[in-house]
Parts: C-alpha cells; structure tokens; sequence
C-alpha cells in the first residue's frame, strides 16, 4: 500500500526524487524551492544540458501526488517569470535537505513575519519585548512591575500593549479617566485608511498616575470602550498588511514605524512591548522585527518547553541571521519555586542547547544501517556547554491578583525586589544603571 505524503514529509520527498531523476550534478543546479500558499511543492534549477524537464516533471508529481505543483513543478532558471523569483531568493534561507542545500521560499497567507530576516540593530532608544508561549505566565505583571522599577530610577518609560486580543496594560497601569481616545488597533486600522499624525499619536498615549514617567500606549482607547461592539471589527483588520503605492505593507513594518513614530518625539528613554501569547502572527514582530531585546516568559512545564523548541528550532533552522538572534534573548522562568531550581535549570539548558533535527521521532534502523563506523572510544567527551541564563520570578501568591492602581503595597520596593530580584539586576544591567 502506498502512503500519501504529508507536509513534514513533502520536502524530503522532492529532494529524492530530484537525487533519483536528475542527470548531472544536482548541487550545481542550485536548487530553489517554492512553497505556495497551500503547501504544493515547485522547484528551479540551473538545468544541465542532459537534464530532461518532461522526465523530472512526472517523476516528482507522481512521487509528491498533491503535494507537487499541478503545472511543471520543475522549470529552468531561463523559463519566464523566473527571474524575479532568483532575486527574491536571494535573501531565502538555506537548508541542507538529505545532504543537499537548497534556498526555500515559504509563501503565506498568514505567518509572513516569521520568515523574516531578525532585525538585529538595535535603535536609538532601548526596547525591551515581553512574549510568552502560553498566558498566565505574569508576563504583563513583570512588564509593570519593570516600568515602575525603571520609572523611579529616573527614565521616562513607554509601556504598548501588543496582545491585541487579551489586553491588560490599559487596565493595570492606567485609571480608566487616564485611558487614551484611541490604541494600537486604531493606529494599525488607521495608518492605513484615514492615516496618522501627530495629533493622533498624542491621543494614543496615556499618561499613567503610578508614577511621573509611565506612559502607555494600550491595545484599546477609550473609543473602544465606548463602541464595543467595534471591537472584534478592528482586531480583524488590525494584523492586515497594507497596501503602500501597490505595495505590501506587512504588520511587522507596520509595527517599526509606530514605534519609531512615538519615539521620535524624544520624550522616552526605554520602550516596552507587552507582546501576545503564542505564535500568532502579531507575535513575531516582537520577538523578530523590531530589534528588542527579548525576554521569553515560560513556567517550569512541559507546555513551555515544547513551544519554545519549536519558536527555536524555526529561527535557528529557517531564518538568516536566526544564530544572531540568539545574542539578544533571555528565557524568563515565571512562577519560580526554590526547589525546582537546579531541574528547570537543566530543562531550559538542554531546551536552548539541542540539536536541529532534535524534536524529530528516531528512524527506523534498516539492512543498511547495520555497518556502522564506531567512534574511537579514546576520543575525548565533548565539553559541557556553558548553562544558559535564567532569570527567576518567583512564584507569590501577593501577586496573583496584580493591580497596582488599586492596591500599591504590590509595589512595596523591598516586596518588589524579593520577588523580582533577578528581573530587576538585569534590567540596572541593560540600562546601565548604578546599583
């Protein structure tokens, strides 16, 4: 019984067909690989002269079934229309596929901003993203308790809340008469309809009453609240790309030019996102685009550990530039008990320390694979890998239910500091304050 092919298998799958039905050699060919919108496979080559189209065509449709594009899923470099698709695939990534590099353009309909080469850069001004896998993390509540420590250090803080569909940083930080007329679904659905301008940038931002320095841009206005049956309205066209001189706009640019918008008015020292859970589309700006520094928020749990493999695996494996990324994040453990520390220590290790492929089920062994070459057994051991850091919030019931607006003991700074200790050294770290 043949099997069908499915997604995981899809990539693979064409690599050997193209290794069984190519005359000549298949690495000088330079492969690129296009992915559609639905998954179906084409392929461009440098064909050699031997190479026959007809033959490779049927062999790969019949080995792919629907997985192959319906129409010559393999075309020459010189077949029209092709040449503007080599120069995009000029910034693809590159992937070893069965020992054979190929540059793989991954088209979207959703999840575009993920395949984007990380902005390494940082900008004038410090930003600092909070982003988590999984809600209930107190992501939000850390971004808080990190606008105030910065705001009574001295620095003039702006807090934008990115989780678009569970807000939270308008509530926490703001007094409802201190929320701002519109947020950033407003500007997000209006830079592209109505437009922005100064004016409007000033109604997007709040001025919080916790402390002089604490402004926030949150997911929703008060014009929001006030037409609530508006909402869902917006938040779907909100993570649209625009439309710019015929051009698209996606949501990641979208996001750097509102930032730099608010920045340019030199009224902040540090920005901070309040990114969304998961991997949703609106998630990848704050982890890839918009040159932060990167705090990933996790509880000591499976779920954790397995989301954040798959975020990893995906920047280190599909995006240019993915190993640099690495420099500008820091795992967060939320929740933190002190008897779990040395376990969730070895977790987050092995988690930022495993191998491409790791996630993978093991193959089964086969007649072929039974002559092994064995490894010297007086080689040396590979050196253990330096542990990766970890800051630790510590798991306090006096912060499950965080509102400092109403209850400002939660910001008692010796309370503060016991449980935000590591968060609160590291942030004096980044910005260079004395300690």
């Amino acid at each position: 019984m043949k099997y069908p092919i499915r997604f995981d298998d899809s990539l693979p799958q064409l690599v050997a067909s193209l290794n069984a039905a190519y005359v000549g050699d298949l690495a000088a060919a330079a492969p690129i690989v296009i992915r559609d919108f639905e998954g179906r496979l084409g392929v461009i080559l440098d064909v050699a002269p031997a190479a026959d189209l007809d033959h490779l065509n049927s062999a790969i449709a019949e080995r792919l079934g629907p997985y192959a594009r319906p129409e010559d899923p393999v075309r020459g470099r010189d077949a029209p229309g092709v040449s503007r698709i080599i120069d995009e695939a000029h910034a693809a990534p590159v992937l070893t596929i069965n020992g054979l590099k190929i540059r793989l353009l991954d088209r979207r309909i959703v999840g575009a901003d993920w395949m984007a080469r990380p902005v390494l850069k940082p900008g004038k001004i410090p930003r600092i993203a909070f982003v988590s896998i999984k809600g209930g993390v107190g992501r939000s509540t850390a971004l808080s308790i990190a606008a105030t420590h910065l705001a009574q250090a001295g620095l003039r803080v702006l807090t934008v809340d990115l989780d678009l569909e569970a807000p939270g940083l308008g509530a926490t930080l703001l007094k409802p008469e201190e929320l701002p007329t519109y947020g950033v679904v407003d500007w997000l659905v209006e830079n592209g309809i109505s437009g922005t301008d100064n004016t409007f940038r000033a109604d997007c931002i709040g001025k919080s009453s916790l402390l002089d320095g604490i402004s926030v841009v949150p997911a929703f206005g008060s014009q929001t609240m006030a037409h609530p049956a508006d909402a869902l309205a917006k938040i779907a066209r909100a993570s649209l790309e625009d439309i710019r001189d015929g051009a698209p706009v996606p949501l990641r640019v979208q996001l750097q030019e509102m930032l730099e918008s608010f920045e340019a008015t030199g009224d902040y020292d540090v920005v901070l996102i309040d990114g969304r859970a998961g991997l949703h589309e609106t998630t990848a700006a704050p982890v890839l685009g918009l040159g932060a520094k990167v705090l990933l928020f996790g509880i000591n749990e499976p779920q954790t550990f397995q989301g954040y493999a798959l975020l990893l695996a995906h920047i280190r494996e599909r995006l240019p530039g993915g190993e640099a990324w690495e420099e500008n994040a820091w795992f967060v453990q939320a929740k933190a008990d002190p008897a779990d520390e040395k376990i969730a220590q070895e977790r987050f290790n092995a988690l930022w320390n495993m191998d491409e492929g790791s996630l993978a089920q093991p193959e089964k062994l086969g007649p072929d694979d039974l002559d092994l070459v064995w490894a010297d057994s007086d080689a040396p051991a590979p050196l253990p890998k330096e542990p990766v850091p970890v800051l630790r919030i510590l798991n306090d019931e006096r912060y499950r239910s965080f509102n400092p607006v109403e209850n400002r003991v939660q910001l008692d700074e010796r309370l503060v500091r016991s449980t935000f200790g590591d968060l609160l050294d590291w942030l004096d770290e980044q910005m260079d304050l004395p300690k």
